[in-house]
């Protein structure tokens, strides 16, 4: 919390009663419980941590996805919360930065080391999800490739045809 009334965690909480004593005691239970509360949620896992992940790559000097793959790589407190940053981030900026080789850990990571991640997080659908679309672009690829190859076919042709008549229309 930033604002004037705070100290540290130490909220102040101002209570008006008719005795003294009374509002003192108030204020003072208050406040306690307002410190605990605070110190309870101070660690806990936050779901928009992926928020600054970007940022604090370029900050750091690190190629970007960084600290995606820090999450990837390694396990902290709450595999589902690091999970659920993880999908958050990719819904986000996709997995193109993920997905690649990163200098900062000298290795790549793979849609299967990705995929273990989600899975032990709870998300198993959204794992399988990922497997699945990374599957499909290959088959694509090479769809692509065989209409490339049968597109510089014809074209070669053409241009043969064109050279031909062009030779023959040249000699009368």
């Amino acid at each position: 919390m930033n604002n004037k009334n705070t100290i540290g965690d130490f909220v102040p909480v101002p209570v008006i009663t008719a005795e003294p004593i009374s509002s003192l005691i108030a204020t003072a239970v208050a406040s306690t419980i307002a410190t605990i509360i605070n110190s309870i949620n101070k660690g806990k896992p936050n779901p928009n941590d992926w928020q600054g992940w970007v940022s604090l790559d370029k900050k750091n000097g690190q190629p970007i996805g960084t600290n995606v793959i820090t999450w990837i790589i390694k396990d902290g407190q709450s595999i589902e919360n690091e999970a659920l940053n993880i999908l958050q981030y990719i819904r986000n900026y996709g997995t193109q930065d993920v997905l690649t080789y990163n200098s900062y850990y000298n290795r790549t990571i793979t849609a299967d080391d990705l995929a273990d991640k989600l899975r032990r997080g709870g998300y198993v659908n959204e794992a399988n999800q990922l497997i699945q679309q990374m599957q499909t672009p290959v088959n694509n690829a090479s769809n692509i490739l065989s209409n490339v190859t049968k597109s510089t076919s014809s074209l070669l042709l053409y241009l043969g045809i064109g050279l031909g008549l062009f030779l023959i229309l040249k000699k009368k």
